[in-house]
């Protein structure tokens, strides 16, 4: 069965204009490591020279307005765009930065017209790097019970709290932080989104020594981190949307992380598995030798295509704008539990060879050891069992549709 991704007459156009512009731009020496908790300071910088080069483009953000500094081009524009970076290895955008795929969308639903036009050009251009504040130490997939507060003090927010598991390996501009705005107010209906400065007074930045930063399929940021804020003062104009209204604005990015922030190509580690079990002469007699390992692997393959087509579909949802209910943490779901599952069958297949990033015994530069600790990490974007409530709310069945109701009313 043919699962290929055909560019149109009008595509492959546009695609030899990416090609010849990658050709000349992609900086010298980039490289990816099987690891990403291994990239270089140096290896980052390259990226994000990249990434300033597609910004002045307009291809960090192909689909969004080019008044606030996307692209303002159409969904088949950015599929050959992400197709093209593919190719090289690379994503769009190409190092972690959720403030292209999370904030910046809910900045635009949600902004006033002169955030819009100070806040998102700095993001779609590549200029700066934002790091999600949604998580903490008493608040994870209960995201309502979070303690950070941001009380108004005149023209300004002063936040206090603790934030942890995000971010990633380097450097970071500013912040996307929910927080609560009124302690005493009632629950969904006492938050505020803010930007923030990641480098006024009273912030602390500590790395997390976790055994993988990732999961859901093997994808991983490379690094996660503490983030502590004591007494910042921030201006008002960082408020996004009403001052106690941010569980609507944390929504429209938990609709896209939950299953719309991926790209097109579903998990990149299952591609790199199957081709090994393809082209490997002794991984090919093992499978002729052992039928119930070849069936591991096509199951394998099945399941990685259904993450892709998932995957597609809901990016053509996102972009082609949509109306999108339970597709975002179906597809959440699935990738978390194809991780989990992905990571049985690669240890089934490969042996003990799969454990060891070592550089004589270890395959593809130790990408399947690194997927054997990210590949069962599952909570990062919502655990599984918030997304089976966050379905439940979305088709309107349940308790979970109920108390939904009852805190939009």
């Amino acid at each position: 069965m043919d699962f290929s991704l055909e560019y149109t007459k009008e595509q492959e156009a546009f695609a030899r204009e990416v090609r010849a512009w990658l050709d000349v731009n992609l900086p010298e020496g980039l490289a990816t490591p099987a690891d990403p908790g291994k990239l270089s300071y140096e290896q980052y910088q390259k990226r994000r020279e990249l990434g300033r080069r597609l910004g002045q483009k307009g291809w960090m953000a192909p689909t969004f307005p080019s008044e606030y500094g996307g692209g303002g081009l159409t969904m088949d524009h950015a599929i050959v765009i992400e197709q093209e970076l593919a190719r090289h290895g690379m994503a769009l955008p190409p190092y972690y930065e959720p403030g292209i795929r999370l904030a910046a969308p809910a900045v635009l639903v949600w902004g006033a017209e002169e955030q819009k036009k100070r806040l998102l050009p700095p993001i779609l251009k590549g200029e700066v790097v934002t790091w999600q504040l949604f998580t903490e130490p008493g608040a994870g997939s209960d995201l309502a019970g979070l303690r950070t507060t941001a009380l108004r003090d005149g023209d300004e927010f002063i936040i206090n709290g603790e934030k942890v598991f995000v971010g990633a390996l380097h450097d970071v501009d500013q912040f996307w932080l929910l927080a609560r705005t009124d302690p005493k107010g009632q629950r969904h209906q006492n938050l505020g989104m803010l930007i923030v400065p990641a480098h006024l007074p009273g912030i602390s930045i500590t790395r997390l020594d976790l055994i993988a930063a990732g999961g859901e399929a093997g994808v991983s940021a490379g690094m996660k981190n503490r983030v502590r804020l004591d007494n910042v003062r921030v201006n008002g104009f960082c408020l996004i949307g009403p001052e106690t209204g941010g569980w609507g604005v944390a929504n429209s990015t938990l609709e896209i992380e939950h299953g719309g922030a991926g790209g097109l190509f579903g998990s990149r580690i299952a591609d790199r598995f199957l081709a090994y079990c393809r082209t490997s002469p002794s991984m090919v007699k093992r499978l002729r030798d052992n039928p119930e390992l070849a069936d591991s692997v096509v199951e394998a393959y099945i399941d990685a295509q259904i993450e892709r087509l998932l995957a597609l579909r809901n990016y053509w949802l996102r972009h082609a704008k949509r109306q999108r209910t339970y597709e975002g943490s179906q597809y959440s779901l699935y990738r978390k539990m194809f991780g989990v599952r992905l990571t049985e069958i690669m240890l089934k297949v490969l042996g003990p060879y799969a454990l060891t990033d070592d550089e004589e015994r270890g395959l593809e530069d130790g990408a399947f050891e690194c997927h054997q600790r990210a590949g069962i990490v599952t909570a990062p974007g919502g655990s599984a069992e918030i997304q089976k409530v966050t379905m439940a709310r979305r088709i309107g069945v349940g308790r979970a549709a109920k108390e939904e109701a009852a805190a939009t009313v």
